[in-house]
């Protein structure tokens, strides 16, 4: 047993298992240094005499008796090579792994600082296991969580700060890399690295090794334009990546074609009129919507717009994207943005209704109301002109109300016996999107009967479809989307 200690004492010493250095920063209230870290053993070391000097503190390098000693006020630390006692006015204070000293650095673990140096300057260090920071101080680092989903022809990196930011996007394409800058440091992620690897991107990982708080997204050949969404203040933010769009060729026409007729779409491959689709699923967070005994607005909506996104990318040959793909809050200016962001062409927001009366069954298409904001008719004065973000629904009033007409005929043959009015309101998830746009409130979650019919599976895909079809009628009115 004694030559089995004795044996992993000499490897400790001797043969060390040796990670790559890397940059560490330690932010002061004032002030911020970055060291170099050493990972030994497994155990992250940090170089005493950098730290000490950037507080400046005075100190005591004794080669002959391979002794560090520390002063601060009354205060005297002293470490010693290869070992893991120090002293603190000569009491003994025993550290979990040994004082190092090689290539003329003494090395120490992390519990140095939370067990030494504040001890001796009354600054207190905080440090998170699996994380590569200290805070010193009273030094506060706001939360920062990460969330990355895949969305087929886009990438979505969804990112929640404690605080308002700012963020600034620029690209590397020879590197395949993008650097998201915030400009607050320090900050503190929930998780340093995203899993996150499919078509667009490779890697998302926080880094701020430099000082400077980041997020890197490793991507792919195939990713092209990055957009930024900032909302809630600029305390959420979506990083959507996009597929890059292939640049075709065009070939010599065939002979037995008219010259005349190069352009006109073949039946394999008709031309695109609905480019980008948003779908919003309503509520989202603290914010539940409405409650009934089956389930909350905020997950029947997010059901019906996942199953809603499957059959439109599939039948009407869109790219469709979800404002939340997952149990997050947004205001209404943060979703009819990543419609605009996106340049969407169509803009459906789904709600699930209430009533106090349990035998209603109160389903309605929502339209922009026409005077919200001012008069009537400043809007037309106002058309092709630049018009305030909270009146933007104006550009395409009469389109609003062509796919609301045609909502209201296919889902009225999808489910005979529920109405399905067309009302106009001031709605704000409305009011700002640039494109044709609709909010549609389906049944009564008050009513146990009709809230059990919402969380049918053939009552759903028979909504789905109806709002298929109405899209691939209303696509029929439109002139081809730009690609």
């Amino acid at each position: 047993m004694f030559m089995a200690a004795l044996f992993a004492a000499v490897f400790i010493l001797g043969t060390r298992l040796r990670a790559a250095a890397e940059d560490f920063p330690i932010y002061f209230p004032d002030s911020k240094i970055v060291v170099k870290s050493e990972t030994l053993n497994r155990t992250t070391y940090l170089p005493i005499v950098d730290i000490i000097q950037h507080l400046g503190l005075p100190y005591t390098d004794a080669l002959a008796l391979e002794t560090l000693t520390i002063r601060s006020g009354t205060f005297r630390l002293v470490a010693t090579r290869n070992r893991a006692l120090i002293s603190i006015n000569d009491q003994i204070v025993l550290l979990q792994s040994p004082i190092l000293k090689e290539n003329n650095r003494w090395l120490a673990p992390m519990e140095f600082l939370t067990q030494g140096l504040a001890r001796i300057t009354g600054t207190e260090f905080r440090y998170r296991a699996g994380s590569v920071r200290v805070l010193a101080g009273d030094v506060r680092a706001p939360e920062l969580v990460m969330n990355a989903q895949d969305l087929g022809p886009v990438t979505r990196l969804t990112i929640r700060t404690g605080i308002a930011v700012n963020l600034d996007v620029q690209r590397d394409d020879q590197n395949n890399r993008a650097i998201v800058r915030i400009d607050h440091a320090p900050m503190d992620p929930l998780r340093e690295r995203i899993d996150q690897k499919d078509r667009l991107v490779n890697s998302i990982v926080f880094n701020d090794s430099d000082g400077e708080p980041k997020i890197v997204l490793e991507t792919t050949d195939e990713a092209g334009e990055i957009k930024v969404t900032a909302a809630d203040g600029n305390r959420l933010f979506f990083v959507d990546v996009l597929r890059r769009v292939a640049q075709v060729t065009e070939a010599a026409p065939p002979a037995d074609v008219p010259a005349g007729r190069i352009d006109a779409p073949s039946p394999e491959r008709p031309e695109r009129k609905i480019r980008v689709i948003v779908i919003d699923p309503g509520h989202g967070g603290m914010d539940s919507g409405t409650t009934g005994p089956s389930a909350a607005e905020k997950d029947l909506t997010l059901i019906m717009a996942r199953r809603l996104r499957t059959a439109l990318q599939n039948q009407v040959g869109a790219t469709v994207l979800l404002t939340r793909d997952s149990d997050i809050a947004l205001d209404n200016e943060a979703r009819s943005a990543v419609a605009n962001n996106n340049q969407a062409n169509v803009f459906v927001s789904l709600h699930i209704g209430f009533s106090a009366n349990k035998a209603d069954s109160p389903s309605s298409i929502f339209v922009m109301q026409e005077d919200f904001g001012g008069a009537a008719g400043a809007a037309e004065s106002g058309i092709g002109m630049f018009l305030p973000w909270y009146l933007g629904y104006r550009t395409n009033r009469p389109a609003s109300g062509r796919i609301a007409a045609l909502l209201q005929e296919e889902l009225t043959k999808a489910v005979p016996g529920w109405k399905f009015p067309i009302r106009k309101a001031p709605l704000g998830v409305l009011a700002s999107a640039t494109m044709p746009a609709v909010v549609l409130e389906l049944g009564n979650v008050n009513n146990s009967l009709n809230s059990q019919t919402l969380m049918d599976n053939a009552f759903q895909s028979r909504i789905v479809t109806a709002i298929v079809n109405a899209t691939l009628r209303f696509s029929e009115l439109q002139a081809p989307a730009a690609n």
